[in-house]
């Protein structure tokens, strides 16, 4: 058995290093800023766009875009979700990639009366984890057929363009959409992304 001195130091080292590695598994950015946009806190993968200057970067120690005005909206929300509790969101457009990021601002406190902050996500527009078609076979059943193609339609693509790159027909392959929307219990392909996304949150 392991014999803890500190408690109280020890668990707090232990959860904050346990935070850290959750914060670093989800695939989505996470970033923690003060009302200014001055960030206290961010996963690898949120730092990752800031420190590439991919869509977002920092400017004198302040969260910013690539676009001026993109920038000054930034600004604008996160102000408002520590002032003021609103909750935002927006898009940011990036020059390396015509896929945007998605920004969701919400505000967040650590308890009573105490330190507030916007708790900011960052998801790029049509980005999986690697391992969301085995996930999405073992949550819905699919086939191995079908996991592949519903994990390509959350990230982009075009059914007719995944028909060629898997050399089937079209009509092949909406049966397997057609398959695969009865597992998950939908009938539109926008509904089907949107179950298939919400559960893609680790990498």
């Amino acid at each position: 058995m392991i014999e803890v001195v500190d408690t109280a130091v020890e668990r707090g080292v232990f959860e904050a290093h346990v935070a850290n590695a959750i914060l670093n598994l989800v695939n989505f950015g996470v970033i923690v800023t003060d009302s200014e946009g001055c960030a206290y806190a961010a996963n690898d993968l949120a730092w990752g766009y800031v420190t590439r200057g991919d869509g977002l970067a920092e400017n004198g120690g302040l969260l910013t875009t690539e676009s001026d005005f993109e920038a000054e909206a930034l600004h604008s929300r996160i102000a408002a979700a520590v002032r003021q509790g609103h909750a935002g969101a927006m898009l940011i457009h990036r020059s390396r990639s015509a896929k945007p990021l998605v920004l969701l601002i919400e505000p967040f406190s650590t308890g009573e009366g105490s330190f507030r902050c916007a708790l900011i996500t960052v998801r790029e527009v049509g980005r999986a984890s690697p391992r969301l078609a085995e996930r999405a076979r073992m949550m819905f059943n699919f086939s191995p057929a079908e996991a592949e193609i519903v994990s390509r339609v959350v990230q982009g693509r075009e059914p007719v363009e995944i028909a060629v790159e898997r050399h089937v027909s079209i009509n092949t392959l909406r049966v397997q959409m057609a398959s695969a929307m009865i597992k998950v219990g939908v009938h539109r392909q926008a509904e089907l992304v949107s179950v298939i996304s919400s559960a893609d949150i680790l990498e």
